[in-house]
């Protein structure tokens, strides 16, 4: 089974618990994301023509991305890639970012499933 994963490495704030590559600047966000579409399009060879059965948007915190920037990567992987019709696409997400408004658009791309830590019991 093949699967991509994708680190998004960007978060409102340092946990204390993260061991994690982050950066709380999303200053170079923009960057980040055409070096992942490059990235991808420099390893479109690498699982050799396999289906892809997953695609794992993890971090960091890939919720402080935009519906569109999820889109955008979903579209290159499939620019390259065989992504299988009922995919697993997994998005990382803080229980604070996914207000109405964030789900909402949220359905917009091909995620069909949330990863939500618990960042705390209080």
């Amino acid at each position: 089974m093949a699967g991509i994963y994708l680190h998004i490495p960007f978060c409102k704030q340092a946990c204390y618990y993260c061991d994690f590559h982050f950066s709380t600047s999303l200053k170079y966000k923009d960057e980040m994301l055409k070096a992942l579409q490059n990235e991808i399009s420099l390893q479109k060879s690498y699982l050799n023509g396999e289906t892809i059965e997953t695609i794992y948007f993890g971090g960091g915190t890939p919720s402080l991305l935009k519906s569109t920037e999820i889109n955008l990567l979903i579209d290159t992987i499939t620019k390259y890639h065989t992504v299988a019709s009922d995919a697993e696409i997994t998005l990382e997400a803080n229980p604070d970012d996914l207000d109405e408004q964030q789900v909402k658009q949220l359905k917009q791309t091909a995620v069909n499933r949330f990863s939500i830590g618990i960042q705390s019991f209080f």
